[in-house]
């Protein structure tokens, strides 16, 4: 049996910003970038998210590219676990493969829509959005820093009680 091999849906931005302008240094950093841009975007293809031979459009990255970072695998088990719901996709890696591919294949519509009509360099379009994703993560953040504050509040008095 051949090692396993995530088979994805890729377009010629993948070959824009990887190849011809260098925004990511590999196709599966780009795929990953895809992934979470998906999940964020409430974007997830469950149709051609493996893409389509005749129209030159499947990319294919062998998993142990993905593995090597142990941050993108926590990435794909974490979505796969999201969306599945259940503690075995946190091992299942056909199940992450899987959810992997239909997130950045969500993600790359959405990308095309935000930057692939770009002429030239997309790198700006790109950052920029990264940006306001965090401006806005900044400011959900300060509620989400006061809920857990409070819940921390809450567990020191529950703590003392005993």
């Amino acid at each position: 049996m051949g090692k396993p091999i995530i088979r994805y849906r890729k377009s010629d931005l993948y070959t824009q910003v990887v190849d011809e302008y260098g925004v990511f240094n590999s196709s599966y950093d780009f795929l990953i970038f895809l992934a979470v841009v998906g999940y964020r975007e409430d974007r997830i293809n469950r149709n051609n998210y493996r893409g389509d031979r005749d129209a030159g459009t499947v990319g294919e990255i062998g998993l142990q590219n993905v593995f090597s970072n142990d941050l993108y695998r926590v990435i794909m088990s974490s979505l796969a676990f999201q969306e599945e719901n259940d503690p075995a996709a946190l091992v299942e890696t056909s199940t992450q493969m899987k959810v992997l591919a239909q997130y950045a294949a969500g993600g790359l519509d959405f990308a095309e829509e935000e930057f692939g009509d770009i002429a030239g360099d997309p790198t700006d379009a790109i950052l920029n959005y990264i940006r306001t994703k965090q401006q806005e993560d900044d400011e959900v953040g300060g509620e989400l820093g006061e809920i857990v504050d409070a819940f921390d509040d809450e567990m020191m008095e529950t703590d003392s009680d005993v």
